[in-house]
């Protein structure tokens, strides 16, 4: 037995397995470690499908009857709602949250029941609804799986007991995915009037980003501005004067966030040279030798080759 999440663009779903860490301060948190599990996020008032493939001595099919329960429960083990669940296939159930069952943030167990063979049998699913986020909630679902996997790289951090970065402590802050899904589209911003050819993709249909095949270039876009975002939060950390209590100094923070972004934007530059390159159209450029082609390059990045210009050098072109 599996949970199943089902697929997406770039490799997440309506209901893509999504490791959260971070803790909503509107709902009842009376387990400390609850933030630990690996949870399935969903926005509030969200309609998400999430489901279970069920394996019987090894190949995928249904329990007795056909029949799985399922049931959510809050962290303090209130049930919440409990229904059947709809057959999509051979071995696979699944619901969808209605906006009443998920219209209340917090942390919460999906647990599904159902017999093979007259023995019980039970699997959980772990789930985070989140507070509604206007600029998060209008992402498609490719969109929020590279939200996704850039919040996941803040995760685990030293000095957070949510395990992201140590900003979400303070209420003065609101480090979310509503502020990544805001990021993105700085980082989107930057991708189409950094260097040339200039461009103008968007979050709209006719105008999106193919994230398809360049989702790893807009995924390190939004990591590196998260990055800045860290810089330019702990620029005001205050350096507390006259008291000798014992403290965290966080002053540094920002030059430390700093050394980080320098090594992860020289990865990002690379990548975006090759994007714009690979957005010129240019033909293949080739190298010869002795009167023959030997070879076949690119489209790369060629030192020498002024490629835009159209010109040759040191028996480099296109052509």
């Amino acid at each position: 037995m599996s949970p199943n999440y089902g697929e997406g663009p770039y490799g997440f779903g309506a209901g893509a397995p999504s490791p959260d860490y971070g803790l909503d301060p509107s709902a009842p948190q009376p387990d400390p470690t609850a933030h630990l599990v690996e949870r399935y996020y969903m926005s509030q008032f969200d309609t998400s499908t999430v489901g279970i493939t069920i394996f019987v001595a090894g190949v995928q099919g249904d329990p007795d009857s056909n029949a799985v329960t399922v049931s959510m429960y809050d962290i303090n083990e209130n049930q919440v709602f409990s229904q059947l669940a709809t057959r999509s296939a051979v071995g696979s159930y699944q619901f969808t949250f209605t906006t009443a069952q998920s219209a209340l943030p917090g942390f919460y167990t999906v647990v599904w029941d159902f017999t093979i063979g007259a023995i019980s049998q039970e699997l959980q699913t772990y789930i985070q609804i989140g507070a509604t986020n206007p600029a998060y909630d209008a992402l498609d679902a490719g969109m929020k799986g590279i939200v996704e996997s850039v919040w996941v790289r803040f995760a685990d951090m030293f000095d957070s007991p949510q395990g992201g970065p140590h900003l979400q402590v303070f209420f003065q802050t609101a480090f979310s995915r509503g502020r990544l899904a805001q990021l993105l589209q700085i980082a989107l911003n930057k991708i189409n009037l950094t260097t040339q050819p200039a461009m103008s993709f968007g979050f709209t249909k006719g105008s999106e980003f193919p994230y398809q095949d360049w989702g790893g270039l807009l995924e390190e876009g939004l990591y590196i501005e998260t990055i800045r975002h860290l810089i330019r939060s702990y620029v005001e950390q205050p350096m507390p004067t006259g008291v000798t209590i014992s403290r965290m100094d966080r002053r540094d923070f920002t030059d430390r966030w700093q050394n980080v972004y320098d090594m992860e934007n020289a990865d990002y530059m690379n990548m975006l040279s090759d994007f714009k390159i690979q957005c010129m159209f240019l033909s293949r450029p080739r190298v010869l030798v002795s009167g023959g082609a030997y070879g076949s390059w690119g489209p790369v990045r060629l030192p020498g080759a002024a490629a835009a210009r159209g010109v040759y050098r040191l028996g480099v072109g296109y052509f």
